[in-house]
């Protein structure tokens, strides 16, 4: 799946030491292990997989095809 991300996103990649090309291959993937919208826009979607053995949520606008945000879960 082609993503674009955001200026925000990748700020907080950097932060949480996660790659471009981690996250490009979860989404090229497409095995969430859940898939969530989010109660304040319909148009934006929480999915969550674990990587490396670390839980993480993507937040991602599915019309523009835009990663949002990511962080690891508790």
């Amino acid at each position: 799946m082609n993503i674009k991300i955001s200026e925000h996103a990748a700020q907080r990649m950097a932060e949480r030491n996660i790659s471009e090309e981690v996250v490009r291959k979860a989404f090229d993937a497409e095995d969430w292990e859940s898939y969530d919208v989010s109660e304040v826009d319909e148009s934006v979607i929480i999915l969550t997989k674990t990587i490396n053995e670390k839980k993480w949520a993507f937040v991602f606008n599915w019309e523009t095809a835009t990663l949002i945000t990511c962080y690891p879960r508790r």
